[in-house]
């Protein structure tokens, strides 16, 4: 993790891999989420555990296929007491041939396949998680930064306001009371401001962390977060439940698990059912040669008839089926919270967009009449912060409404806007 840069070049190739070319020169001078997640893939250690077991998965697959071999045996036996003229040795070779009977092979192989394919979809799952985290923290980065900007702003009116009021307190226009507020006002605003710039310093930690690098590894690098203050895409609910069902990965994963212990129940009650073995072979029997044809090792099923194993996998295939029901009443759900979450941040954003248009007014007015010598600056100055307050609540708004957005792509995973990443095993793959 120490060697990790997002300069590297092998970083380089994996992007370009993924049809998502890099700017040049390289590095990027500016990162943005679906980049920064391609980032992510490569050096999240999360994701690689994910391969790990995943190749492990598909060594299985290929024990699973594998037939048994023959054992090749080979007597030899010395008589003691042989008869006269007859050689004393009894050599010979002999094949144990197994055979698997009632299909257990395709059934083993198939059970495989299907973890196989529960395998991949752990990866996508565990892909999805990472973009999902990376994307939370960027949207904390952004909300911070913008607030921390907003706040500055607020600390420098609030210092003319102070200045203004002194100046009034002097000439005899303006109380005590009324210049200790407003310093009690700049305080506040200065104490809001640290923690916000507090948290952009842990929030940039967080983000280096998601993407498996050290917090030095993001100093130089440009963050394009300007894609959450872009207007959001219409969300249909109906679509959205939809692809909760058909695209989520752990969805399609529990499916996968099921079809495994559908075949594990099978290959079980298949097992019933006795293996052959072939016994073919050779033997000098002191001067005899004899050829043989064995059935050997035939297990009788009289006191089971593998009884215990399928009852306890057809368990594990009801336990599959309700896995299944769960985790899609899971999706259905987070579909269904993640929409009334956006419904009731956008209803924010719209009132807070008329109340921003409202405050943006006043100050066009208050700008008009200290032209006409109406009013002074006092006025101004007030009437930008009252402003200021509005795109401060207006942002936070805007945060929440990401938020929600965020909730919808994880309930579907899959983004609503931006660049398509895929989240296929072989498209992670290094």
């Amino acid at each position: 993790m120490n060697s990790h840069s997002l300069s590297s070049p092998e970083l380089r190739e994996f992007i370009q891999a993924r049809h998502l070319k890099p700017e040049s020169p390289w590095p990027p001078l500016r990162w943005n989420l679906d980049s920064l997640t391609l980032a992510a893939f490569f050096f999240s250690p999360d994701l690689e555990a994910a391969r790990s077991k995943l190749r492990t998965t598909e060594g299985s697959q290929i024990t699973a296929a594998q037939r048994p071999n023959p054992v090749l045996q080979f007597p030899l036996q010395w008589t003691m007491n042989p008869n006269a003229g007859e050689s004393p040795w009894i050599v010979g070779f002999a094949l144990d041939i197994p055979i698997e009977t009632a299909g257990k092979r395709n059934y083993r192989v198939n059970e495989a396949a299907h973890l196989v394919t529960a395998a991949r979809l752990q990866v996508a799952n565990v892909a999805w998680g990472i973009r999902s985290q990376l994307r939370e923290q960027l949207l904390i980065l952004w909300s911070t930064s913008e607030r921390a900007g907003l706040l500055q702003q607020q600390v420098e009116l609030d210092q003319k306001l102070v200045s203004m009021l002194e100046k009034r307190l002097a000439a005899g226009y303006a109380s005590t009371w009324e210049v200790n507020q407003q310093r009690l006002s700049l305080i506040q605003d200065r104490n809001a401001l640290l923690p916000v710039q507090q948290e952009m310093a842990a929030t940039k930690v967080r983000v280096a962390t998601v993407l498996g690098l050290r917090a030095q590894a993001l100093d130089g690098a440009e963050l394009d977060l300007s894609g959450f203050g872009e207007p959001i895409p219409e969300l249909p609910p109906q679509e959205i439940r939809l692809q909760a069902l058909l695209n989520r990965a752990d969805v399609l994963e529990s499916l996968a698990q099921y079809e495994a212990s559908q075949a594990a129940l099978q290959l079980e009650v298949a097992r019933q059912y006795p293996n052959l073995h072939l016994g073919p072979g050779y033997t000098f029997d002191q001067g005899a040669r004899k050829l043989g044809f064995d059935f050997t090792g035939l297990e009788l099923p009289v006191f089971n008839r593998n009884q215990g194993p399928i009852a306890e996998a057809r368990g594990r295939r009801l336990e599959a089926e309700a896995r299944v029901k769960k985790i899609e009443a899971k999706a259905f759900a987070d579909a269904d919270g993640a929409v009334a979450a956006y419904d009731t941040a956008r209803g924010m954003v719209l009132q807070n967009e008329h109340q921003l248009a409202v405050q943006g007014r006043q100050l066009s007015f208050a700008q008009r009449a200290l032209e006409l010598g109406q009013d002074d600056r006092l006025a101004l100055v007030l009437a930008q912060k009252a402003e200021l307050a509005a795109r401060l609540a207006m942002l936070d708004a805007t945060f929440h409404v990401q938020q929600a957005v965020g909730k919808i792509e994880d309930a579907m995973q899959r983004p609503v806007s931006g660049v398509p990443l895929s989240f296929r095993p072989n498209e992670l793959a290094k």
